[in-house]
């Protein structure tokens, strides 16, 4: 076998989820989320490795986004500076990173689907409430406020939900999806998922086959997101509340 062979093999992806790993990982730098304003929504990894790119949005009060704001992280400096817009790079990671299917292989396909649930925060009245003709009797135990207070209380969710080998990835409540915020695919040629909750929580990664593991090193892991050549990984740590450590760490295989 010749040394090119060699060193192909070793350069191949891995192909199956539960032989990755994590290693050598390091902090970039702290990210303060409340000196950023707004929610975390995107980290990007650049071409040439010497800065990332991340996002901020606030919304209104019926979720949509009303502001969005642009950052830059200097690996050198560790420092994070705001930019007037998203940088060209950015935008073309974020392009395959959060589609609907993978890189590597376009059946590797996540599922959006939707449904309604209707939530009551309070039990509904129950009195002898209605006299004849339907009328409110407030004499029975239940007045015309009570029955207005049980209809604020009965709200309908519209949920999204994230699917992909029966596994769900991600839901939204009353409020526009974001792709790629929670989870991120693995560059061609390799055909990998990985993703977190959205709140946090470890990294877990998955394959066409539906083979998945949790990935030990990242345990309240937000953003994930994979190098352009597929060797590193990307996230941020919740360390409390507000802040947070950006770390990277090399893939390799077990």
């Amino acid at each position: 076998m010749t040394l090119a062979i060699v060193a192909l093999l070793l350069q191949s992806p891995a192909s199956d989820a539960r032989q990755v790993a994590l290693s050598a990982i390091q902090i970039v730098t702290e990210v303060d989320a409340g000196k950023l304003k707004g929610d975390l929504v995107r980290l990007a990894w650049p071409p040439d490795g010497k800065q990332f790119y991340l996002q901020t949005i606030e919304r209104d009060g019926r979720g949509n986004v009303k502001q969005t704001r642009h950052y830059v992280v200097s690996v050198a400096s560790r420092d994070v500076k705001s930019v007037e817009a998203e940088p060209e790079w950015a935008a073309r990671y974020w392009t395959w990173k959060s589609g609907q299917a993978s890189p590597a292989a376009a059946a590797f396909k996540i599922d959006v689907s939707s449904r309604q649930e209707t939530k009551r925060a309070t039990a509904a009245p129950t009195g002898g409430a209605l006299a004849k003709g339907g009328a409110v009797d407030p004499a029975a135990g239940t007045t015309l406020q009570d029955v207005a207070s049980a209809a604020d209380a009965t709200q309908v969710q519209n949920i999204y939900s994230l699917k992909i080998k029966g596994e769900t990835i991600g839901e939204w409540i009353n409020e526009p999806v974001l792709p790629g915020v929670n989870f991120a695919w693995a560059p061609a040629p390799s055909a990998l998922l990985i993703f977190a909750k959205r709140e946090g929580g470890p990294l877990t990664v998955l394959d066409q086959a539906g083979r998945k593991q949790e990935l030990a090193g990242a345990k309240v892991a937000l953003l994930p997101a994979w190098s352009n050549d597929g060797t590193k990984l990307a996230w941020l740590e919740r360390k409390d509340k507000k802040k947070y450590d950006l770390k990277i760490a090399e893939i390799t295989a077990r």
